[in-house]
């Protein structure tokens, strides 16, 4: 009975965020509940339970797992979540990303990409998702110094992508910014290039 009810599972085909929310799914509210197995009625247990391998749910090959807004969310918010997962999955089309970085841009999400960058531990995603930061166009000019932070990062990519957003800027920055985000990058005691580029960028910014 086991192996009947796995193959059936596995005769379904998985749907993208974006399918999903053509049909509408996307406005429901889920609850989901996490118990012991030994609380599960005997007649529900083994035989119609398919096994699941644990090690495949935190497989970050197969899935993108960022942990981001919270219980409440807006509309706004929860669409804002699922395109920022399309960043990040492994599994997205270059199509599909592509509405993400569109649909962000016009939903004005710069606090809600900011917000997920701060709490992805991944430093591959988090390089994602800054790229997203200057790829969607939006201003974050008023996040110059969350920027310089990032740029002090010790990976390459993480302060490669912060280095670009700055790079890509077209919103004029401050004196005190700048001169305070020089500071900040000058105390790094092994610049990496980013860190001397952006450096040199400010430098020249001041002497204008």
């Amino acid at each position: 009975m086991q192996e009947t009810v796995t193959n059936i599972f596995n005769l379904f085909e998985p749907i993208t965020l974006q399918e999903m929310d053509s049909v509408k799914l996307m406005d429901r509210t889920d609850t989901k509940f996490v118990f012991n197995i030994d609380d599960l009625p005997e007649e529900l247990k083994g035989d119609i339970v398919p096994e699941i391998d644990p090690t495949k749910l935190f497989d970050e090959k197969e899935y993108a797992t960022i942990i981001i807004g919270s219980e409440g969310m807006s509309k706004k918010d929860t669409s804002n979540a699922d395109y920022v997962t399309v960043l990040v999955s492994g599994k997205s089309t270059r199509e599909e990303k592509d509405e993400a970085l569109m649909v962000l841009k016009e939903n004005n999400a710069q606090s809600f990409i900011l917000n997920a960058i701060a709490k992805t531990k991944n430093l591959e995603q988090k390089a994602l998702l800054i790229a997203a930061c200057w790829e969607t166009g939006l201003d974050f000019s008023k996040d110059y110094a969350v920027f310089i932070d990032l740029i002090c990062h010790t990976n390459f990519l993480v302060s490669f992508e912060a280095f670009t957003v700055i790079q890509e800027m077209d919103a004029e920055i401050d004196t005190t910014t700048l001169q305070a985000s020089l500071k900040t990058l000058k105390k790094i005691k092994d610049p990496s290039v980013s860190v001397t580029d952006a450096i040199e960028l400010i430098e020249q910014k001041l002497n204008v």
